[in-house]
């Protein structure tokens, strides 16, 4: 738990060009659908979603692989487009900033990391520290805060954070073969293949509820525009048990030998669950309490304070379970789903598009809030922020 008075300025967010809502994958994946996983597919909340390439590349029956450059560097592209959005609107000059960070999953490039390339092509001064940070998902905006009080110390230091969430490179190429995908229900227990026939699954539900974005802001001890938000108190817990990192997962599998490669995605049945017992020990320990001793009418009062909750929009079961839990209404997190159903979940850019709706619109009221983070490894992040 740590406390800070920082400010996130220039919040911006930015969407590639291709653009699908859901009927439209479903009708351009033909019969391969049963009518069991389109009603999954239906109640994940999404309408709309966004891929860095189009999706008729990965249905496609081409033999083809595609490759994270086959169409130029469209991540980084993206990244520079919002990156120079947030200076611009800061009126801010490139040699204003003293670090950049790059926050993200998947890339145009194993290596070099995103970082170094950002730098390159927004013209920053070739000699202030860049660094990457992966592996962090959808608590990314929290673990940066919490990077980024630790980077500012003058008034004089202006930290640049980039996030990318664009990885549909990880879920959109299971879906190239023939294979019907069928429900876990559907699938019987002596089938030869059933776990290759339920990551097939969860890999077509990623496909639906993840879409790609990406987002920037400078951090700094200055307001450096009329509307800013500050950051308090962070709190965050992770692997309460021993194995919880493998509750939500992505790993590469495949063939050493002719290194043919594919991302496994794991997703545990209790990801809610765990969710909702995660949010109880962290404000337990946010409020003072014992971890163990949730103090329901405590925890209802602090809610009430809070104009907004914006909460990771991992599906609608996940904003669904986190509102009835914490009593919020409707006005209290409805940025959250929102976000859901206009963009899917964004992994990294989920929680920035829902504060920027929140707290940086230019009709959005001042007042106090909250951002939960839920993030593979596992764990959970709570921040205190105030718009000023």
């Amino acid at each position: 738990m740590s406390e800070s008075n920082l400010i996130i300025s220039g919040l911006t967010r930015a969407y590639p060009e291709f653009k699908y809502n859901t009927e439209e994958m479903i009708e351009a994946l033909g019969n391969k659908l049963s009518e069991d996983v389109k009603e999954n597919i239906y109640q994940l909340g999404v309408k709309n979603r966004y891929f860095v390439r189009p999706f008729d590349r990965y249905i496609s029956k081409s033999s083809e692989r595609i490759k994270s450059n086959a169409d130029g560097e469209p991540i980084s592209d993206l990244c520079v487009k919002v990156a120079e959005k947030c200076l611009s609107d800061l009126n801010l000059k490139k040699s204003d900033i003293t670090c950049i960070v790059a926050a993200y999953e998947d890339s145009d490039f194993l290596s070099p990391g995103l970082s170094s390339i950002l730098l390159t092509k927004l013209g920053l001064s070739k000699f202030i520290p860049h660094f990457n940070i992966q592996g962090m998902a959808c608590s990314t905006l929290p673990k940066l805060l919490e990077l980024g009080k630790n980077f500012v110390h003058n008034s004089s230091d202006k930290i640049l954070f980039v996030i990318s969430g664009c990885n549909s490179g990880w879920y959109l190429p299971h879906l190239k073969d023939n294979q019907t995908v069928r429900n876990p229900k559907e699938i019987s227990n002596d089938q030869y293949d059933k776990n290759k026939q339920i990551s097939k699954w969860v890999s077509t539900m990623f496909s639906f509820l993840f879409g790609d974005g990406v987002a920037a802001f400078v951090m700094s001890m200055d307001e450096l525009q009329t509307t800013g938000v500050k950051v308090s108190k962070i709190t965050h817990a992770v692997n309460f048990d021993e194995l919880d990192y493998r509750k939500a997962c992505v790993r590469l599998v495949g063939n050493s030998a002719n290194h043919m490669y594919e991302y496994e995605l794991t997703a545990g049945s209790d990801i809610l669950k765990r969710s909702l017992e995660y949010s109880k020990k962290v404000l337990n320990v946010s409020l003072g309490n014992d971890i163990e001793n949730f103090d329901e009418k405590l925890v209802e009062k602090f809610m009430t304070k809070q104009n907004k909750v914006m909460i990771h929009t991992g599906s609608l079961k996940i904003l669904e379970g986190f509102q009835n839990l914490y009593k919020l209404d409707n006005n209290q997190i409805k940025e959250s789903f929102d976000t859901l159903k206009e963009y899917g979940n964004l992994t990294g850019v989920s929680i920035p598009t829902v504060l920027e709706k929140a707290m940086f619109d230019n009709n959005s009221i001042s007042g106090k809030g909250l951002l939960i983070g839920i993030t593979m490894g596992f764990g959970l992040d709570i921040v205190e922020v105030e718009k000023i």
